[in-house]
């Protein structure tokens, strides 16, 4: 067991926060959300002790980063379908750009092949570790990995419209 060193992790956190919170930004659509995303993460990460190195840690925390956006994408849908709709017209319509890009990327999970879907909704929406995911699923960690990566590819081909969209 072993903790990320915290100089190295102080040193990635300053020459790429922008760029982590532009990713986070394209997933959420709120700058201070995409911030709180970023930061959360860190926190996590300083905290957290791992089993084994980890061997890229950039792809590590944007993989990281994309998994909480969307966590926080889903927790704002529930929580914007129980708003009341009595709020300023900009806000309004903020709002609805979000949800029309959460339900495009909803559609595109959606889209996914089955055994993909599956272990994208267990590992990223329902934040399962992938040796449990691959336990549920009857499937080697490595074919955890395999369908994740391709999820995120093919979400990242189909979704590449949406990005341009938000800026």
């Amino acid at each position: 067991m072993g903790m990320i060193n915290s100089l190295v992790l102080e040193e990635m956190f300053l020459k790429h926060y922008q760029e982590w919170c532009l990713l986070s930004f394209s997933y959420v659509g709120d700058l201070e959300d995409s911030k709180d995303v970023v930061q959360n993460i860190f926190i996590k990460l300083l905290q957290k002790e791992f089993d084994a190195p980890i061997v890229d840690l950039k792809k590590y925390i944007n993989t990281c980063i994309r998994n909480e956006s969307l966590k926080k994408i889903k927790k704002s849908q529930r929580t914007f379908s129980l708003k009341n709709y009595s709020t300023e017209v900009s806000s309004h319509e903020n709002e609805l750009i979000r949800s029309e890009i959460s339900d495009t990327l909803f559609r595109q999970i959606d889209a996914l092949p089955d055994h993909s879907k599956k272990v994208f909704e267990l590992c990223v929406l329902e934040d399962l570790k992938y040796e449990n995911a691959a336990e549920i699923m009857g499937i080697t960690v490595n074919t955890v990995k395999y369908h994740l990566k391709k999820s995120f590819k093919l979400l990242r081909l189909n979704l590449k419209d949406v990005y341009f969209w938000l800026f």
